[in-house]
């Protein structure tokens, strides 16, 4: 975590907070408005059902997830073991990027990316991205690996231009139970941690739930945690821990106002998600732009 101290020349207090022998201590939080752990909620397969099942769920319990596609089955079926399950369209793909959803790639054919040769990977990445663009508005800020299966060189071409790539996750489906999910949430919790789920099929398909219904409530057991959990598209948090593993701060006291500026030196094009700092425990959001971030406290108040 990111921090400085900074000597105030004057004892003050800020806010209910008493300052401790004049000092006060600036940090990065390490997750989105001093939450204590992140959880990123990911899709497989772009399948119908993330339409119809998932979606108006997430809606209804205000959370937002990532949803990888595969754009040559897009409007069509699944195809290998589970085949013939069906795969939602890209106008309701671009309806749940309207919605605030993470639509990214999940490859253009599903291939295995450790197998590809540069030509053959650069169109089973970069032809996917061009695809989710031209049809919901969003570029893919993200990767998630067909198959799991990756290589350090693969891994270094899929996240250009990336906040992150999908590099390790728990699975979420099949037998999994609310009561698993809940024990999940405390371990994550307890080390501060950044979860990472994967689902595919929800009622049909691979990896499908025994019971679907038990899907309903373990989403409905992360929305009650919200408070202390960040639950957000893997997009956002990978730039958040990016920024705030990458940032610099600069703390001055000016005429009464504490002011500090942050830089990352990351690309602002893609890293520019919002930082919380924490002013001796505080909490305030500092919006990032293509200078970094400023924020100015007014001491006393």
């Amino acid at each position: 975590m990111t921090c400085k101290t900074l000597l105030l020349l004057l004892p003050t207090l800020l806010g209910p907070v008493g300052l401790h022998a004049g000092r006060l201590q600036v940090c990065v939080a390490r997750y989105d408005s001093g939450r204590v752990a992140a959880l990123s909620l990911t899709f497989d397969d772009g399948l119908l059902e993330h339409y119809t099942v998932v979606f108006p769920l997430l809606r209804r319990l205000g959370l937002r997830a990532t949803f990888g596609l595969i754009g040559s089955r897009v409007g069509g079926v699944t195809s290998g073991k589970y085949k013939n399950v069906p795969c939602l369209s890209w106008e309701q793909a671009r309806e749940m990027a309207l919605g605030g959803q993470e639509i990214t790639s999940h490859g253009y054919a599903h291939l295995n990316v450790t197998r590809l040769s540069p030509a053959e990977l650069r169109r089973e990445v970069q032809h996917n991205d061009t695809l989710i663009w031209q049809h919901t508005g969003q570029l893919p800020r993200t990767y998630l690996y067909p198959g799991n299966r990756k290589s350090d060189t693969a891994t270094a071409f899929c996240s250009r231009g990336r906040t992150c790539t999908r590099t390790s996750q728990v699975s979420l489906g099949g037998k999994r139970t609310p009561e698993w999910f809940g024990g999940y949430l405390c371990q994550l919790m307890a080390s501060h941690g950044w979860g990472v789920t994967m689902t595919h099929g929800i009622a049909i398909g691979y990896d499908h739930f025994d019971q679907p219904q038990y899907f309903t409530r373990m989403l409905e057991l992360a929305a009650a945690r919200q408070d202390s959990l960040w639950i957000a598209p893997l997009r956002d948090v990978g730039a958040y821990v990016q920024e705030r593993d990458h940032a610099r701060l600069r703390v001055r006291q000016r005429r009464g106002r504490l002011v500090i500026r942050v830089r990352t030196g990351l690309d602002p094009a893609v890293f520019h998600h919002p930082l919380t700092l924490l002013v001796d425990g505080r909490p305030y959001r500092v919006e990032m732009g293509k200078r970094g971030g400023r924020l100015e406290i007014e001491l006393g108040k």
